[in-house]
């Protein structure tokens, strides 16, 4: 019986059709074959192309090695036992490799390059560390924030073109009082009008009275804690003037310091320019009494004006006032002194308070913190020993694997003792080459820390040279 001629022609397409399926998946898995030889190849020749360098600048920009990253990364710096876990697998994968490679005809430098590529540390990663080691004397900071490192001496021993200093005093009812030498409120007035009569050319003052209007009775503490008044504007010294302001009130109620530093704070802000050296004099009796947080306000005023001081005269206080007061100037980056009699406050006035408006305060301060530069540069010092010693660490780890695995191949007759010897050389040579570039770097780091240590206190004995100390 003969077949159809349809289906004939249907059963010879099916044959074409499937012997085309069977040459493109055998095409396709030659192309496979072919991918991964190239692939092969081209990872021998990355492999064969690959080098390492004897020079530390070179070492420096090398890769890690691949066993390195497989085994090891991290648990580089590990403890003993981890970190030589790590490294014996690397050494043992290492050997495993090796073993199936024909190695028969390798020089001394071509058994270094596999023992290098295999098992090298990122020497980058203990090295840059220190060269980005910054050499800072954060601690050494002046009154106004900046960094004494920062400062020449011809800005030390300049003054500044324009000062705006505000006065503010106590006038609560406690001003009543008497001490040794006289009523509170009259010494008060008396000192401050000497400060004001010996200010220089180029400061302008204020005056500004709180608490003295009302009485110290509840019925009146919202008026007093209301009364800031600025009995003197902001302006150069003019001796009648600022002898009616003092004449204007007298110590009568409670005590809104918070308040009359943020206004003050106010008033310098809008009088003051960028170079304007601005500061804020208070006396004092006693705590805060209208609810405010006069601390919050000497902290929000020396952030609004960073070049501000805030010198507080503690006058004859109690040790609650003496600590409130005593955090108040802190805060406004200032001084604080406590006083009891006409003497001591005369002399707190006339010496520490215009020594603080010129050139003098920097010299006082200096004098008081030349010994923290010592300690700053054992510090720095301590600290880049530390990133040393990471490095070190790094070194010396990498130097014992690679003598580790070169042990492993004298003892499997892969080298002989000769070729031993000269691969040896070449580690060594190279651990060498790291050991002194990474020297080079942490002694320029060294010196330049003891070389600024040097610099400074030569700043700080030209600035402070006519200092009695």
């Amino acid at each position: 019986m003969m077949m159809p001629k349809k289906a004939f022609i249907v059963i010879v397409l099916f044959c074409l059709a499937l012997a085309g399926c069977q040459q493109t998946e055998k095409k396709s898995e030659q192309k496979k074959e072919e991918k991964a030889v190239e692939a092969n190849a081209k990872e021998s020749k990355e492999k064969e192309e690959a080098s390492y360098s004897l020079k530390g600048e070179e070492i420096e920009k090398e890769p890690a090695g691949e066993l390195f990253q497989k085994y090891i990364g991290d648990k580089e710096f590990a403890d003993n036992e981890e970190y030589s876990k790590a490294a014996g697998e690397a050494v043992a994968e290492y050997m495993k490799e090796i073993k199936n490679m024909d190695t028969k005809d390798w020089d001394a430098e071509q058994w270094a390059k596999s023992i290098i590529l295999s098992l090298r540390t990122d020497v980058s990663g203990t090295i840059q560390p220190l060269k980005d080691f910054e050499v800072k004397y954060n601690e050494l900071k002046l009154p106004d924030g900046r960094l004494l490192q920062d400062v020449s001496e011809e800005e030390l021993n300049e003054e500044a073109d324009e000062v705006n200093v505000a006065v503010l005093i106590d006038a609560s009812g406690s001003m009543k009082a008497d001490v040794p030498g006289g009523n509170k409120m009259a010494l008060a007035k008396s000192s401050i009008k000497q400060f004001s009569e010996s200010l220089p050319d180029n400061v302008n003052v204020s005056l500004s009275v709180f608490g003295h209007k009302g009485t110290g009775s509840d019925k009146d503490k919202k008026l007093s804690c209301e009364s800031i008044e600025t009995v003197y504007s902001l302006k150069p010294y003019d001796q009648k003037e600022f002898s009616n302001a003092l004449d204007q009130f007298n110590a009568s109620g409670w005590t809104p310091l918070a308040s009359a530093i943020q206004q003050a704070e106010k008033e310098l802000k809008a009088a003051s320019g960028d170079k304007t050296k601005t500061l804020i004099y208070v006396v004092s009796d006693g705590v805060e009494t209208c609810d405010g947080d006069p601390v919050q306000a000497a902290k929000n005023a020396k952030k609004s004006m960073t070049d501000l001081q805030i010198n507080i005269i503690g006058f004859d206080v109690d040790n609650e006032a003496d600590r409130q007061l005593k955090e108040v100037a802190s805060a406004g980056g200032g001084e604080y002194t406590s006083v009891k009699n006409k003497q001591e406050l005369d002399d707190e006035i006339t010496k520490n308070w215009k020594e603080s408006l010129g050139k003098t305060t920097w010299r006082f301060w200096l004098a008081g913190n030349i010994n923290n530069i010592n300690w700053a540069s054992v510090g720095m010092s301590n600290e880049l020993r530390g990133l040393e010693n990471n490095h070190i660490t790094s070194r010396n780890r990498e130097h014992d694997r690679m003598k580790a695995a070169l042990n492993e191949l004298l003892s499997s007759d892969l080298v002989d003792l000769d070729t031993k010897s000269a691969i040896s050389d070449i580690l060594f040579e190279r651990t060498n080459a790291i050991k002194d570039y990474a020297d080079g770097i942490k002694s320029e780091k060294h010196n330049e820390i003891f070389d600024t240590a040097e610099s400074l206190k030569e700043k700080v004995d030209h600035v402070t040279k006519d200092l009695d100390l």
